[in-house]
């Protein structure tokens, strides 16, 4: 086997190997995700489990206690909200910078790749794209008092 035979084999190795990489990172995220999720679910059910009586837990939710218990249960949308729309603009940030990676190398004299600038062309719409789910999600989330001193607006 040639040098020049080995190195048509890094694609072929590297591309699965990479696609592989990425799936099982989702997939710890999505567990990381699910299983805090159900760990603040069995916490809270436990807590209201421990009341005996409707009147008892009504006092408990009027206690000091039970306004920071309500208003993390209260806080949760509000923080999924805005991390969804951070991690979108984080996406379209690095999305969008890519795009113009590969359209710089594509434009350059010397490489004149029409690969690199259709990939350019797609990544940087790609990136707009998330871009403008970013900034409709923070409408919307504003739009429906999801976003921290906003309150939903009165239906007409």
């Amino acid at each position: 086997m040639h040098g020049d035979d080995f190195l048509v084999l890094i694609p072929l190795i590297l591309g699965p190997v990479s696609m592989g990489m990425i799936v099982l990172i989702v997939m710890v995220i999505a567990r990381t995700k699910t299983r805090r999720t159900e760990l603040q679910t069995e916490m809270q059910t436990k807590l209201i489990d421990k009341f005996s009586s409707a009147p008892e837990f009504l006092a408990f939710l009027n206690s000091e206690e039970g306004r920071r218990f309500l208003g993390h249960i209260e806080s949760g949308p509000k923080i999924s909200a805005r991390d969804r729309i951070i991690r979108g603009m984080g996406k379209a940030l690095v999305t969008s910078l890519l795009g113009i990676g590969f359209l710089t190398i594509g434009f350059l004299p010397m490489t004149n790749n029409d690969f690199c600038v259709v990939v350019g062309f797609l990544l940087l719409f790609l990136g707009i794209g998330f871009l403008l789910s970013a900034l409709l999600s923070l409408k919307l989330s504003r739009n429906w008092g999801l976003m921290d001193g906003e309150q939903p607006h009165a239906s007409a």
